[in-house]
């Protein structure tokens, strides 16, 4: 498998944990939310990092699927943040989000085949 800095799910999920981050500044406080959903990227980036380091198709499912829970968890939590009034999202990180997602989904299946 190629390293994981070349594989384009990974670079996705970087750009969005920059524009997380950059939300997450200027969103008013609700709980530990902000905290939460920056960790759930980070553990998006990791795992996605993690399993492609892995040299067993179990292995690597494990770490892509859980991957593509935090994925979920990021995009819950941007709704969450969005539905109280906290910030405004951008459509085109919703958007990315889910294309993440969809890339998550794609790279598992590469590897159950």
């Amino acid at each position: 498998m190629t390293h994981f800095t070349k594989l384009r799910v990974y670079k996705q999920a970087r750009n969005n944990l920059i524009e997380i981050a950059k939300i997450c500044k200027h969103t008013r406080d609700f709980g530990d939310i902000k905290n939460q959903i920056q960790r759930a990227a980070i553990s998006v980036i990791s795992n996605i990092a993690e399993g492609a380091g892995n040299n067993t198709a179990k292995q690597k499912l494990q770490f892509f699927g859980v991957a593509r829970g935090s994925n979920n968890e990021v995009l819950a939590q941007l709704q969450i943040l969005h539905d109280i009034g906290a910030c405004q999202i951008n459509d085109d990180l919703i958007e990315n989000i889910n294309y993440t997602g969809k890339m998550l989904t794609k790279l598992i299946q590469s590897q159950r085949e």
